[in-house]
């Protein structure tokens, strides 16, 4: 779950183009209401994403302004209109193996060391954590890594979790189906191995083999709760590209909480333009855009 990062296409700024403005006050009311309910801070720099991506809601609605829209979102509470708005506010792009260096992280040095003190413990358990996971590309990327790891290496169990706030994109990444363009990262093994291919003509799409899909549990989830109601600590966790939409405060906070929901020694990988200097006393570096914690 991002906040988009350009204007958005020629179809996107269709409201635009059929004469929707937004006054400052109204622009000021959405940004307070994204802030409060999700954290996220929408810069003076995406007035014309807010308008582009909200015109097709209100045609839908059949409103002619966004102070009668914005009167819906307050009538909606926190269900509704509200639920609307925020899918598409928030934008989604990944890739799998995006980032691939903290695969090869994960399979060479951080699996390995897990499973190392499992073996001598004998808590043969691993449990990770995809936050802001999109359309899927992310966390069946981590269930790959981990299928691969312990293919040879039974008597594990391993299960990730898969949050977003875009009900939309949490609907098809639980699908899990993806057209041949989107999994051209992944290897031609890894492909065949994972996925059955369906479909005719211009429909042929890939769908997720059930093995792979029973690893994952997909729920909607906002980083800015207060607490994290999380049944076992996690091994890791991927939050990438996503702290970088909060003001320092909120990302200080949410970092604690992973803080808080990460085994000892516990892994966070984030994007590749965030740092966590903000909590040096909590995290210490790890590996390019890992750290560990403290």
């Amino acid at each position: 779950m991002r906040p988009d990062s350009n204007p958005g296409n020629g179809n996107e700024d269709a409201g635009i183009r059929v004469g929707f403005t937004i006054t400052d006050q109204e622009f000021e009311t959405i940004r307070a209401l994204v802030k409060s309910k999700t954290g996220i801070s929408l810069g003076l720099h995406k007035r014309d994403l807010v308008i582009s991506r909200l015109s097709r809601r209100l045609r839908a609605l059949g409103l002619s302004s966004f102070s009668q829209y914005i009167e819906v979102l307050r009538q909606a509470g926190d269900g509704g209109e509200l639920v609307q708005m925020m899918n598409r506010i928030t934008t989604n792009k990944t890739d799998f193996f995006r980032e691939k260096h903290h695969f090869q992280m994960l399979a060479d040095t951080l699996l390995p060391h897990i499973y190392a003190e499992g073996e001598v413990s004998g808590k043969r358990v691993l449990r990770a954590w995809s936050a802001g996971c999109s359309s899927g590309e992310e966390p069946y990327t981590i269930a790959i890594t981990l299928q691969e790891f312990f293919a040879e290496r039974p008597g594990w169990d391993y299960k990730l979790l898969a949050s977003d706030l875009d009900t939309t994109m949490l609907e098809r990444a639980s699908r899990g189906a993806y057209d041949s363009a989107m999994l051209e990262p992944v290897p031609k093994n890894l492909l065949n191995k994972y996925f059955v291919r369906t479909g005719r003509g211009e429909e042929v799409f890939y769908q997720v083999k059930p093995e792979l899909r029973q690893l994952i549990s997909f729920r909607k989830f906002n980083l800015m709760n207060d607490t994290y109601p999380l049944k076992v600590a996690m091994d890791f966790i991927f939050c990438r590209n996503v702290l970088i939409y909060f003001d320092a405060d909120d990302k200080a906070r949410i970092l604690r909480r992973f803080h808080q929901a990460l085994k000892p020694g516990g892994h966070i990988f984030v994007g590749h333009s965030e740092s966590l200097m903000m909590v040096k006393d909590i995290f210490t570096y790890a590996g390019t855009t890992v750290y560990r914690k403290i």
